[in-house]
């Protein structure tokens, strides 16, 4: 009786969205595509999630940036990167405490286009 309990308690728990998993100050993974950077004392990332809603991760000097394996900086983020961040909520806030770049995205119209003459 208690492995079939255990068994449906751990269905049930998979089985809830994620949001509700994720509460207060425990660690999540933010998963998306930089939309803009403002780099301050207190700086923010506002991501692109990749279920489509924007989320905005707070950086301080503890924050840990990464650029595959490489060590990397705020500098390094750009807007059209993606990016893995691991994140503790605080209330509203969601503090960053390792940001990891993939490649940066591109759109079509806003590489620069050579004209033949």
């Amino acid at each position: 009786m208690k492995k079939v309990l255990a068994v449906l308690s751990a269905t049930a728990m998979l089985a809830l969205p994620g949001r509700l998993l994720a509460h207060e100050g425990h660690v999540h993974k933010v998963m998306g595509t930089v939309v803009q950077v403002h780099a301050d004392k207190v700086s923010h990332i506002e991501v692109k999630t990749t279920d489509g809603t924007t989320v905005v991760l707070t950086c301080d000097e503890q924050t840990k940036f990464l650029k595959g394996k490489a060590a990397a900086s705020l500098k390094d983020v750009q807007v059209g990167s993606r990016l893995v961040a691991t994140v503790t909520e605080e209330g509203k806030t969601m503090w960053a405490s390792e940001v990891v770049l993939g490649e940066t995205t591109t759109h079509p119209k806003t590489q620069p286009h050579e004209h033949q003459h």
